[in-house]
Parts: structure tokens; sequence; C-alpha cells
């Protein structure tokens, strides 16, 4: 039986996803402790899947900014498959405590990711991923283009769109228009993958895109 959520106990829509920064934040401290449980209940493979699309680009040592890092999925998906300097971003304090706890990131941060700039010098990162987050961003192109400035020119921006946003934002010009900005190059965009198969709101009717760029 899949594990309950917050969403079942707070009238939270996990589904429709929400902008409002504080319930966001609320949601995830409540959901922390029993998260990893609920996803794998779901069959989450997105941060393992993300993290595997970003490796083949990365050497050993880069630095690797997790923007929503959660409770620590894709930081612990990344240490499984080399030795790299993970930098954690969440609004949710309670998950960054789980996060420290895996031992994986050099540095934590709790930040509300519609804030911007990021709390990250220019060109410090080599890499950035940012997995199952842009659905609780007002404006995540902007988002994207700040990461473009935390990563140093060749280094790769990873990310998630779900499938019903990806449609709804045409974030497929959203995309291409930062990159036509000078930004960066667009790598891949994936074929729809499966996102949440084993949640009863999701199943196979929303799925994720994957996509890796280059900044330039």
């Amino acid at each position: 039986m899949a594990t309950k959520t917050p969403d079942r106990q707070q009238g939270f829509d996990l589904r429709g996803g929400t902008t409002d920064a504080s319930a966001v934040s609320g949601y995830y401290d409540d959901w922390a402790a029993t998260y990893e449980a609920s996803v794998k209940s779901w069959n989450y493979s997105a941060p393992s899947d993300a993290a595997a699309r970003l490796v083949p680009h990365l050497s050993k040592g880069d630095s690797v900014l997790d923007i929503g890092c959660g409770t620590g999925l894709f930081g612990q998906a990344m240490a499984g498959r080399g030795a790299f300097r993970l930098v954690g971003l969440d609004i949710s304090d309670e998950s960054l405590r789980l996060a420290k706890d895996t031992g994986v990131y050099a540095e934590l941060t709790e930040h509300d990711l519609q804030v911007l700039p990021l709390p990250v010098a220019d060109d410090t990162m080599d890499a950035a991923a940012s997995v199952g987050v842009l659905t609780y961003l007002e404006d995540a192109g902007a988002m994207l283009r700040d990461a473009c400035r935390c990563v140093r020119p060749g280094g790769i921006i990873t990310f998630t769109q779900r499938t019903d946003r990806w449609a709804a934002l045409d974030f497929g010009a959203t995309v291409e228009q930062i990159a036509k900005d000078g930004l960066w190059t667009v790598l891949e965009i994936s074929t729809p993958q499966d996102y949440l198969p084993g949640h009863e709101d999701f199943g196979q009717d929303i799925k994720i895109i994957h996509t890796v760029c280059r900044v330039v």
C-alpha cells in the first residue's frame, strides 16, 4: 500500500502544485520524514534518471548545484555514480535536515527558489540540476536563466518538467528562447518519461521531460 502523504491530510493539491512559498515549505516540512518511502512506493525514478544523464558530462570532483534538493535523492544518486562536490538549495528546513544526514552534500542552504538571484556566486558550479521542482516556481524560466549564471561556461544544466506543464506553458519555447539569448545550447530534450506511475493521481496521465543543456 502506498504511504500516506500530506496531500491527503491537509488538502494540498500535489497534482495541481502551487507557487505559494509558505505552502510549499510547510507541505514538505510535514512530509519530509516519510517522503522517500512515499516516492519509492510510487516508483519515482527521476532523480536517478537525471543523475545518469548528467554524470557522463562531469569529471571527478566537479561541483554540482542541486536546486530544490529536498531530502537528497538526487544527491544520493550522484554520490553513487562518482566523487562530486554537491551543493544543495531547498525551501524546506526539515528536508534539508534529512539531506544533511545523508552525508553527501558539502553545503546546504535554505532558500526560496523564487527569490533570485540564487545564493550562489557567478561561474562557481560545473553543473546544476533541478529535479521535480519547476511545478512550484511562478517563473521557471527566470530560475533557469539564473542557473546559467551560477554554472561556468561549458558546464551542464539538467532539469525536469512535467508534460502537462510543458504543454500548458509552451515550455519548449522557453528552453528555445534561453538558447536564442545565448545562455545555453540544448543537448537533449527527452521523450516523455514516467513520473509517478504508482500514484493514483498521476499514473500514466502525467509524465516528465528531461532536458540537458550546456552553458555558453
